[in-house]
């Protein structure tokens, strides 16, 4: 009844595996069947980003920091084994554990990684006290009560009933939950709402279809702003922008003309990291100032941008973990967790695929 509820398919008895084809076709509804039979629904709402040829799946998605800084929790399912033909840059066969998909923890040294859910959760949201989980499920969000080793399932809440809702954000006083939606809006595009952490009140505070979407809402650290990505018809292109928490006095901290998206503010709320796409090139990950000055762009192999959130800040120190990818090639490490010191610069690869096998 409960997975019902939040419309999981979990097939026990499936096993997977992909084989490489000379037609691009059957690799394509190869993948799409897994996608269908395995996942509740799309691990994300990607706000419209150019979508890479699906070789092979993300093992790691939606790396979220809890709020205490010892754990990171993130969507998973484990590729089983990697072949790759001698001089290719892409595996021509893999195999999955659909069996150990779900969300999972890991300890930031890397130990004790465990899975805690039979079921992935759509832009997962911490909140700010680490005691509640936000997600989506079909399109709604829920809340989920977390005991700080696993979650109590008795707990969860529905919190919208309308439309589709993605991206929930907490504000930093957890009485707010910032998100984006499509309900009242016309011509179907999403557009920032924030509601009561019980689901109450809902209220929409960003809304300009003349201009496109508003969405991926993240409080700042005083719960004053809400810094979010708007997508502009003018340029063709994503861009950041910054908002009262009212949705009034809009400032826009980007202009490059580049797909940027997920931004995320730091602990000190000085500055403000955010993934960056020119047009049918690498994502990579950025920061800036608050205000928008001072672009450093912090990666150069790539970031994956399609497959849940790409990165979380450290809620503690200075550490942002990222799902690294490269849509040029496929690396034996391309879809896993990657830990980046913003003092040393130096990253750390957090978890592992398999080494491919002969």
């Amino acid at each position: 009844m409960l997975f019902r509820s939040l419309n999981v398919v979990v097939n026990k008895s499936l096993k997977v595996s992909f084989l490489a084809s000379t037609s691009y076709l059957t690799a394509l509804f190869a993948f799409l069947l897994f996608y269908f039979l395995s996942c509740d629904d799309n691990p994300t709402d990607n706000g419209g980003w150019h979508i890479d040829p699906p070789i092979p799946i993300v093992a790691y998605n939606s790396p979220i920091w809890h709020p205490s800084g010892q754990f990171i929790g993130f969507n998973h399912i484990p590729i089983k084994s990697l072949h790759y033909v001698e001089g290719s840059k892409y595996p021509d066969r893999w195999e999955v554990e659909p069996d150990s998909n779900g969300f999972w923890l890991i300890n930031v040294d890397g130990t004790d990684m465990r899975r805690i859910f039979p079921t992935q959760l759509q832009t997962p949201a911490w909140s700010p006290d680490g005691e509640w989980i936000a997600f989506v499920s079909g399109g709604q969000i829920f809340k989920m009560r977390f005991t700080g080793e696993t979650f109590d399932t008795t707990t969860i809440t529905q919190l919208t009933f309308e439309g589709r809702n993605f991206f929930p954000s907490w504000s930093p006083n957890e009485q707010w939950i910032a998100y984006d939606s499509n309900v009242n809006s016309p011509n179907g595009m999403q557009f920032i709402w924030k509601m009561k952490s019980d689901g109450t009140q809902k209220t929409r505070i960003a809304y300009d279809p003349t201009k496109g979407e508003i969405r991926m809402p993240s409080w700042s650290i005083d719960g004053n702003k809400i810094v979010h990505s708007r997508y502009s018809t003018e340029f063709i292109s994503q861009e950041i922008f910054l908002m009262d928490s009212s949705g009034n006095n809009d400032i826009r901290l980007t202009n490059n003309e580049k797909f940027d998206g997920y931004p995320k503010y730091s602990l000190d709320g000085t500055k403000i990291a955010f993934a960056s796409k020119p047009l049918n090139k690498q994502v990579n990950l950025w920061l800036m100032d608050s205000t928008g000055n001072n672009l450093q762009q912090l990666t150069t192999e790539g970031m994956s941008d399609n497959s849940g959130l790409p990165f979380s800040w450290n809620p503690t120190e200075n550490f942002i973990v990222f799902t690294q990818y490269r849509f040029d090639e496929w690396p034996p490490q391309n879809g896993t967790l990657w830990i980046l010191d913003l003092i040393t610069e130096e990253k750390r690869q957090l978890t592992f695929n398999p080494k491919p096998n002969n």
